[in-house]
This record gives C-alpha cells, structure tokens and sequence, in this order.
C-alpha cells in the first residue's frame, strides 16, 4: 500500500496537534508508560524529524549516528515549539523535493530508499500524535482509515518479521489480521523460530482479528486493548496468551 507525497500533510498536521498537546500540558503521564509524557513525545518526534531531514539530505552515506551528534533546546526551553515546528517543516520540504527512489540508509535492509522515510515519519508521527493527544486530555483526532491500514501493513510486513527474527521468537499458527474500514486483509504465518511471512493469499488461520483500521494499529501498538480498539477476535484464545512471544512488539 505505497504513500504518495500527501500524506506530507498528515505529518505536518499531526506534528501541530503534538504540539498543541505540549502547550496544553507537557507533564502529563502517557497512559502506556511508566515513563514518558507529553514532553518525552514531543521530544522524540521532534528529534525524529531533524534527524530523518539530516539522513534524506545527507544520503546516501548519513546513517542514525546522526543522532549522537543531534543539538537538541534544553528541557522546558520556551524556543522549543519552534524548534519542532522547523524540523517537521524540513523533514517535509526534504521528501517533497527528493526522489523517492532515490537511495538513502534506512534502518532496514528491505527498502534502502527516501521512500521508506515517508512512509516510517508518518506512522511515526500518527501514532505518537494519539499518544501526546491521549496524555494531554484532548479528544484525539480520527485517523484516515487508508493511512492506518497502511501502518498495520508497515507494522505486519516490517516490524514484526524484523523483531521475530532478532529474538528468535517460537513459531506459531497462522493468524489473519482484516480491517472493516479499508483495504487491507494480512495472513502472518510464523511457521519456525524466529520466521515470519506475511502474504494476502489466504491460508488456514487458527485466529482472526478484526476491525477497524485504526483500532488494528493502536491495538498492535500496545495502545489500546482488543476491546478498548473495537477489534474482534476470533479463534484459539491462546494466541492472545501467547501474543507477545508470537507477536513481538518493539
């Protein structure tokens, strides 16, 4: 499911409801952690955005040290809204203005170019938007259901066969992952040690979770429970025990 260059304003717009959660209170608790709030959101997207702009800029041979080198406003700095704000603005003016074909280093070896960051930004910066949002006591914006099925099928494709694969998680039963609200229907089949493939060709599952675009991708985020999400589950109730041996999260 590739992004096009408008999902530059989901960035930009979910960066600015970040932003007005900071303002609104930047102490506030994250309900997921135990340790981050609003600030610690705000911070890392913020971090994210100058120094994924420092990667597509200085491709294809800048790579995540840049983060070590990374001169970030002191906590509760008053020029801190603004410095986020020029970040989102370059991150977005670097994918608008480049190739996306282009090469770039990337943090996975499956897709080396700008275009992975387009798409890696905007999960990133939609899902920590509920987070601020949630924290600060906001109603959180809706999700587009496209671009949440979108970042299920990043999370499915990507993340899950990257995490299964660095803690040799145990193999399992095929699960099938369907949204209601969009295209988009995910056969995982985790059939050896630290393996996983992920396809749409239906194949004999032992469980299906169904729902919502944005309920899927809050509740594989770990940010919202099955039922809280409006995902329904179907099948052998030991996949849910067993989620997070089968089922990695990062």
């Amino acid at each position: 499911m590739p992004l096009s260059l408008d999902q530059l304003s989901t960035i930009a717009a979910d960066a600015s409801r970040i932003r007005a959660a900071y303002d609104l209170d930047r102490d506030a608790r994250i309900p997921w952690s135990d340790r981050w709030t609003v600030r610690s959101v705000a911070r890392h997207v913020a971090a994210a955005h100058h120094g994924i702009t420092g990667i597509i800029t200085g491709r294809p041979t800048v790579d995540f040290g840049i983060f070590d080198r990374l001169e970030q406003p002191p906590k509760n700095d008053p020029g801190f809204p603004a410095w986020f704000a020029a970040g989102t603005h370059a991150l977005c003016e670097a994918l608008r203005t480049t190739d996306l074909d282009e090469p770039c280093w990337t943090s996975i070896p499956e897709d080396r170019t700008v275009r992975y960051w387009l798409r890696r930004m905007t999960h990133e910066t939609l899902v920590h938007r509920w987070d601020a949002e949630i924290g600060a006591g906001m109603a959180p914006a809706s999700f587009d259901p496209a671009v949440a099925a979108d970042g299920v099928d990043e999370y499915l494709t990507l993340a899950v066969p990257a995490l299964r694969t660095a803690r040799r998680s145990p193999a399992g039963p095929p699960v099938h992952f369907a949204c209601t609200d969009a295209e988009g229907s995910w056969y995982v089949r985790l059939d050896g040690e630290g393996s996983c493939a992920v396809g749409a060709t239906p194949v004999p599952v032992a469980a299906t979770l169904r729902g919502p675009a944005a309920g899927l991708l809050l509740a594989l985020y770990a940010r919202q429970s099955l039922d809280e999400a409006g995902v329904e589950f179907e099948g052998d109730p030991s996949i849910l025990e067993r989620r997070d041996d089968l089922l990695p999260r990062a």
